[in-house]
């Protein structure tokens, strides 16, 4: 299948767009186009209705036999063309009437694919790497055994400090040679570097970190922890900087939403059945992937798991702005 075919436009605002997740029956798209062929019926357009209605008919040829597929299945169909893919995993039905191919599932798939990041925080007494994509991966955590400055017994001042400098400096090699999985088994786009004073700055000015990892250094960031609390401090310090990862995208989104509940709580709604009473005044939904509610407003899909998920999660799973 040429993929190229997928993003078809018509000026006829007639081409379907259906996202099919792995485990939905076919009867159950079947029922959705027999429910939207009365509308098509009423469209004034003759044109415009014998299009979708040939579009509609090449849907159903394809699902009474279609190829085997362990993703699910994006199909696009207009009057005159018609292309498909099981090659991208699919977790949530759409379906789409418009004048062009819809999007924006695919979109967020192949941003969940090409943007992941990585974070490296660390101090002289340990280290943390985790790797953030679709959810936050701790990759490795790791102890130093350093001494801390004090002067221990019968040592003098001088050696003892002239040691400690050698334990860091085997400590920093440690570590740049445990981050060559950002660029072996776990490759990303940008790398954050945290922790507490200075010894962040001093890793990365004695160059123990490999050269293609240190050309995407994209922020350097003070955190009070090294450990997997440092890393979630670390992403949410980050986030005015993560653009294009699409994990910290909805991370923010949460964190806004409930800054905004905190300066005014007049602006916000939570629950079903609060949304669809004040559905009029409503510009933003923010939801759960699993809560299966479509509105004609902006909505924003939390597909990820973690604790921007679990809050929007005790508050009914969907959640809206005035």
């Amino acid at each position: 299948m040429d993929k190229e075919k997928l993003y078809l436009k018509s000026s006829l605002h007639s081409v379907i767009t259906l996202y099919i997740a792995k485990t939905t029956a076919f009867q159950k798209v079947f029922d959705l186009l027999k429910r939207e062929e009365p509308i098509v019926k009423n469209i004034k357009s003759r044109e415009t209705r014998q299009a979708i209605e040939c579009a509609f008919q090449k849907v159903k040829s394809f699902l009474l036999n279609p190829p085997a597929s362990e993703n699910g299945y994006i199909i696009v169909a207009s009057e005159s063309d018609f292309a498909w893919t099981n090659e991208i995993p699919i977790t949530r039905d759409w379906y789409r009437c418009g004048n062009e191919f819809y999007s924006q599932p695919l979109e967020e798939q192949l941003v969940i694919r090409l943007y992941p990041i990585g974070i490296l925080t660390l101090d002289t007494k340990e280290a943390t790497l985790a790797y953030i994509s679709n959810k936050i991966d701790i990759v490795k955590h790791m102890t130093s055994g350093i001494p801390g400055k004090s002067k221990k017994g019968g040592q003098s001042q001088r050696r003892f400090e002239r040691e400690r400098e050698m334990e860091i400096a085997n400590w920093f090699s440690r570590i740049g040679d445990a981050a060559k999985v950002f660029v072996d088994t776990y490759p990303i786009e940008e790398l954050y570097i945290s922790g507490c004073g200075q010894t962040k700055n001093k890793f990365l000015d004695a160059k123990y970190l490999d050269y293609r990892l240190k050309a995407k250094v994209k922020g350097i960031l003070d955190t009070q922890y090294t450990d997997e609390s440092g890393i979630r401090e670390t992403l949410q310090k980050a986030l005015p900087m993560l653009e294009k990862n699409a994990y910290a995208k909805e991370v923010k989104v949460v964190e806004d939403f409930f800054e905004l509940m905190g300066k005014n709580f007049d602006k916000i709604t939570y629950g079903q059945k609060d949304i669809e009473s004040n559905l009029g005044k409503i510009t933003k939904i923010i939801q759960l992937e699993e809560i299966n509610l479509k509105y004609p407003v902006e909505t924003v899909i939390l597909h990820f798991k973690g604790e921007h998920a679990d809050k929007i999660k005790a508050l009914g799973g969907i959640v809206a702005v005035k």
